[in-house]
């Protein structure tokens, strides 16, 4: 029987990242469907928490507690979005900034050819292939869809379903991104110096679900910092490096980003500065989805990683229509 839990505050987003976005009066700021913002003050260390949150069968002589199987990915946190911050996009030196104004000038330039390439050091790889895991498995999008597998046999949600598959989940996780090869995971950094990107209480995730096979397939986009999101796929083929792509994202690829941050949120999300125009789709309160795994920007970003595009783009200007469809309870 494991102990019970010395805290009853869990919280579903790392305090070691909330930290990067707090304003200069060190306060977080989320929003809400009815377009309520709020506020508090990131030291102390109320955002985003879950009363019981990691603790199963409460009031039992069998209740666990398994928030400790997040601290080695909370604690890397600031270490690996420090290094994620220091692999600088294209442009950063003179010779580079040159080299940027002449891409700009072709007419057939691709986005691959505005990035810069690194090598990820493998500790800082496997820490950031946990830390995505962790949030996307502790999110409440992810939780939401635990606690309903019950339905699927008739039953009613039940949030210790939900928890002991989250729990399940990550230490799946934990064991592959420990012990599997990395040949196959690419992950591209856009960083956006200006505008700024927006986090909810979802993701895009089309990763967590090959955990059930014991396997680490798919994507997904989850950003880190108001400057920094993540885009992670596992090319079946790619080389052995470079694995990992720098870009400066241009202001509609942010905002094609924030908005599906808020197709994949259902309650909050998550900003620094002017609170975001919400979409219709958040508007909603429902954890959405995609009809189909398929969106044009996932299809730019995999292009960077060597990825071949199965259908032709349609334009940014479509980016937008008719990309969701309702519930994640599918």
């Amino acid at each position: 029987m494991s102990g019970v839990a010395k805290s009853r505050e869990h919280h579903w987003w790392p305090v070691g990242i909330q930290k990067y976005w707090a304003d200069g009066d060190g306060n977080v700021s989320w929003i809400e469907p009815d377009g309520r913002v709020h506020k508090k003050k990131v030291k102390n260390r109320k955002i985003a928490r879950n009363s019981h949150g990691h603790s199963m069968l409460r009031g039992t002589v069998w209740e666990t507690n398994f928030e400790g199987k997040f601290q080695s990915a909370d604690d890397a946190a600031p270490k690996v979005i420090d290094a994620l911050l220091s692999l600088r996009p294209l442009g950063g030196t003179f010779i580079e900034f040159l080299e940027l104004i002449k891409l700009f000038l072709r007419r057939n330039r691709k986005l691959r050819d505005i990035c810069k390439f690194y090598h990820l050091d493998e500790q800082i790889h496997r820490q950031l292939l946990l830390l995505l895991f962790s949030l996307l498995i502790r999110s409440p999008r992810c939780r939401s869809r635990y606690e309903s597998y019950p339905k699927l046999i008739g039953l009613p949600s039940d949030e210790d379903v939900g928890k002991d598959n989250m729990r399940q989940h990550f230490l799946t996780a934990s064991r592959l991104t420990e012990a599997r090869s990395l040949s196959n995971r690419y992950f591209i950094l856009i960083h956006s110096p200006v505008k700024k990107f927006i986090f909810g209480d979802g993701s895009l995730d089309w990763l967590s679900g090959s955990l059930v096979a014991n396997k680490i397939d798919g994507r997904t986009l989850v950003p880190l910092t108001p400057q920094l999101c993540v885009y992670l796929c596992t090319p079946h083929i790619m080389r052995a490096t470079p694995n990992c792509a720098s870009v400066c994202a241009p202001p509609w690829m942010v905002d094609r980003i924030n908005d599906l941050m808020q197709v994949y949120s259902r309650d909050k999300l998550f900003f620094v500065g002017r609170p975001p125009i919400l979409s219709e789709a958040f508007r909603q309160r429902q954890f959405l989805v995609h009809k189909e795994r398929a969106d044009p920007l996932i299809e730019l970003l995999d292009e960077i990683a060597g990825i071949a595009k199965r259908d032709s783009l349609f334009g940014i200007e479509l980016l937008c229509r008719k990309a969701f469809v309702g519930s994640d309870h599918r």
